[in-house]
């Protein structure tokens, strides 16, 4: 039987993992980012789906500082997230009827980091429906869960993940693998392809997992609702 601490654990290991794939998507890898990487940081379960793709994107960032491929890392970076003839890295790109980036699709977002009282920092840079900005309000979520887990706030907690399973069902899930399969098309960098490779593989992870752990947590009916409209 997993226990508190387990949860709070693997909580703060799913915060981490959000936090690290939001850099990557949010600006070129800083150098302790790069070398936290290299280091083994993004390490998953041995023999794990996820755990092959970690290895995979770790791989490449030591074949970038061998090669000393960092200029062109930077120079994809900003052809892939920044230029408008890129992959568009906007969830509203994907799920806009007339791909209108910043219409509703961003708007209902944004509403959503409201209703759960969060500032992603990225955001003051982004547009709320930014792939690194929605992977870091995942993060943020994940942080707060690990801190309840060991807090007397059973409804916070049960909020908390009430929110993480509502944010990838009505957003991040319904666009990731469209995003991540474009660049894996149109890079021509092992590391950005690798780097979608892991986003889809863990986010995956992620389909499975929350959903359980919502109805396994939550008391029966209690869910964060937010207006899409």
């Amino acid at each position: 039987m997993i226990n508190s601490e387990d949860l709070r654990d693997i909580a703060a290991g799913r915060a981490k993992t959000y936090a690290v794939l939001a850099a990557l998507y949010a600006a070129p890898p800083a150098p302790e980012l790069a070398a936290t990487i290299r280091a083994g940081g993004l390490a998953q379960e041995p023999g794990s789906t996820l755990a092959d793709a970690a290895d995979e994107l770790t791989e490449c960032f030591r074949r970038a500082a061998r090669d000393e491929t960092g200029n062109e890392v930077v120079a994809e970076h900003t052809r892939l997230f920044v230029l408008p003839s890129g992959v568009v890295p906007h969830e509203s790109y994907y799920l806009d009827e007339n791909r209108r980036v910043g219409g509703h699709v961003t708007v209902a977002v944004e509403r959503y980091y409201k209703a759960a009282a969060a500032q992603p920092t990225r955001a003051r840079l982004e547009l709320p429906d930014h792939m690194g900005v929605e992977l870091e309000f995942m993060g943020f979520l994940c942080d707060i869960e690990a801190q309840l887990w060991q807090a007397a706030n059973r409804e916070g907690l049960e909020q908390c993940i009430a929110f993480q399973r509502g944010f990838l069902d009505t957003h991040l899930l319904r666009w990731h693998q469209a995003l991540c399969q474009r660049i894996v098309d149109e890079s021509p960098l092992d590391l950005y392809r690798a780097l979608a490779r892991l986003t889809v593989d863990f986010l995956e992870a992620e389909r499975t997992y929350v959903p359980p752990l919502d109805e396994e947590t939550c008391s029966k009916g209690r869910k964060a609702c937010v207006c899409e409209s």
